[in-house]
């Protein structure tokens, strides 16, 4: 069974930019719209629901 090869995660406002940005990054990436304003980030990556 081959292994999953993780991504890094970036979050940008709009569709608009992730999809644009996302063509710059590449497959490495994965790249997500908020759909509006981040602000209340969690402390650590366990406390993000899955």
């Amino acid at each position: 069974m081959a292994k999953k090869k993780l991504k890094a995660l970036v979050i940008v406002e709009s569709p608009a930019k992730a999809k644009k940005i996302g063509s710059y990054l590449g497959s490495d990436y994965r790249v997500l719209a908020s759909m509006g304003h981040v602000r209340d980030l969690p402390a650590k990556a366990s406390d993000v629901p899955s």
